[in-house]
């Protein structure tokens, strides 16, 4: 295992449960295609931050997200 300080999961949905920020660091289809809504039912804290510009922030605004695009407004 390269990284053993870090946490796998199997699933998205595990990834998500409980935790204080998302960070999006891929531009994989699995994972552009999560609805907020559903995932805002799991976080602790509903903050992403995309580091790829891969989401739509209106989509995730609206979903009650605090969305942090790198580089957009």
């Amino acid at each position: 295992m390269r990284h053993p300080q870090l946490e796998y999961t199997a699933s998205i949905e595990d990834a998500l449960r409980d935790v204080s920020v998302v960070v999006l660091v891929t531009e994989w289809p699995e994972f552009k295609e999560i609805d907020p809504v559903w995932a805002r039912t799991l976080v602790k804290t509903p903050t992403i931050i995309d580091a790829r510009n891969t989401l739509d922030p209106v989509a995730w605004r609206a979903a009650g997200w605090t969305y942090v695009g790198l580089g957009r407004p």
